[in-house]
């Protein structure tokens, strides 16, 4: 399974994983794989075309997560999602093997990353030759590392970051290849009594739905 994003929300409910029943108004469940007491597997088909979920029940964290496929019906999976318990939090990460237990050591290193204290600061050119900043503690820029990394192996990436006031943000990283032509892309200066509003790099992005 390799070059998957996932979507992943938490259940704060005391419910048995085994009780748990996963379901998408609009999805048909065409496949359920139990292949541990902890960890779930599920294709969800929608007319043409599916989609792949995961349950797990982490035992270090004490908490039960929801991994869903990042592809185009995603958005819709979520938004029709019947199963009651789950908040929605964005972290993406990539699912390379399709053995449950090497699986659950990827899931397992992600969540530990995101639960280290981590407060990134990104300051854009606001004109030509601005200087640009990137201001982290060691465990942010760690992982910006390897989300970095990430994008050059599979071509793009997401991550979640934190500012000093605890607003979150999505940080994408697209690694494009050498017949990509830049020139599609504006000028990255946000200065706006210079520059018309700048538009988001889209074209630069395949595997991410991004407004415009």
């Amino acid at each position: 399974m390799s070059n998957l994003y996932w979507y992943t929300s938490s259940c704060k409910q005391h419910v048995h994983f085994s009780r748990i029943v996963i379901s998408s108004k609009g999805f048909f469940l065409a496949e359920e794989k139990v292949s541990l007491p902890n960890f779930k597997q599920f294709i969800f088909k929608r007319n043409s075309e599916f989609i792949q979920v995961i349950l797990y029940e982490s035992e270090v964290h004490q908490e039960i997560y929801l991994f869903v496929q990042e592809c185009a019906l995603k958005n819709r999976f979520i938004d029709k999602l019947q199963s009651k318990g789950f908040s929605s939090f964005h972290q993406d990460m990539f699912i390379t093997d399709d053995e449950p237990l090497k699986m659950i050591a990827q899931i397992e290193a992600s969540i530990k990353y995101f639960e280290e204290e981590e407060t990134l600061h990104i300051y854009g050119q606001q004109m030509w030759h601005d200087n640009a900043y990137i201001v982290g503690n060691r465990a942010a820029l760690q992982r910006l590392q390897d989300q970095i990394t990430q994008a050059l192996q599979y071509g793009e990436k997401k991550d979640v970051f934190f500012p000093n006031d605890g607003e979150g943000y999505d940080l994408y990283v697209a690694c494009v290849n050498d017949q990509f032509n830049l020139e599609n892309l504006e000028a990255p200066y946000h200065d706006t009594e210079i520059f018309e509003k700048r538009k988001h790099p889209i074209k630069a992005f395949n595997k991410y739905k991004i407004d415009g």
